[in-house]
């Protein structure tokens, strides 16, 4: 093939070179995310890397921002989230793709000195049991996504819409403590655009 020959042609510096440049490449983000809602926040924004034999892994790192509402004052979350997709089903032979399913781990913190991780000494030893500072949660989505055309202009080569459902740890722990909440009621809907 021709790569082939042009790798034959190369000398081992040159070959060494390439291999690293397409290393260092794959540490640059490769996709952006807009999120509204879904406990990281009223409004968030992302970069990530989409990886993977069939490009079924995602990795993003958030920041998001939370009004403040009754509180002092605004607020910044930081979330950290992977995702893993199974499945991509194209709709006839058309650009159109749906992802019936998206799995997703996530920690978020809330960048604020209000909130710990270790409980503070005024409060007895146990009190809480957990941090006030960081959470981890669980989602479950779907997706539909558009793949633009190579011949495209356009500096993105997908867009994707989609939501998920999703609950922090301590919403866990109250649903499975208290008979009397409804499992509806511990879980949070976030809507999202990804271009990559």
């Amino acid at each position: 093939t021709p790569s082939n020959e042009a790798d034959s042609t190369c000398t081992r510096y040159e070959r060494l070179m390439t291999r690293r440049t397409e290393r260092w490449q794959r540490l640059l983000p490769d996709h952006t995310k807009t999120q509204f809602a879904g406990s990281i926040g009223v409004g968030a924004l992302s970069i990530g890397w989409t990886y993977g034999k069939k490009e079924q892994w995602e990795t993003d790192i958030f920041i998001g921002f939370l009004p403040k509402f009754e509180s002092e004052s605004h607020k910044a979350v930081l979330t950290l989230k992977e995702t893993y997709l199974p499945w991509r089903i194209r709709i006839a032979q058309s650009d159109w793709i749906i992802q019936p399913l998206s799995c997703s781990f996530f920690l978020s913190s809330i960048l604020n000195n209000k909130f710990w991780t270790r409980e503070p000494d005024r409060y007895p030893n146990g009190y809480y049991g957990f941090s006030t500072r960081i959470r981890a949660n669980l989602s479950l989505g779907q997706r539909i996504m558009y793949d633009l055309p190579d011949v495209s202009d356009w500096w993105f080569q997908d867009v994707s819409l989609y939501y998920e459902l999703g609950a922090c740890d301590t919403y866990f722990c109250t649903f499975f403590g208290d008979r009397s909440i409804k499992f509806k009621d511990i879980l949070s809907l976030s809507a999202r655009i990804k271009l990559h």
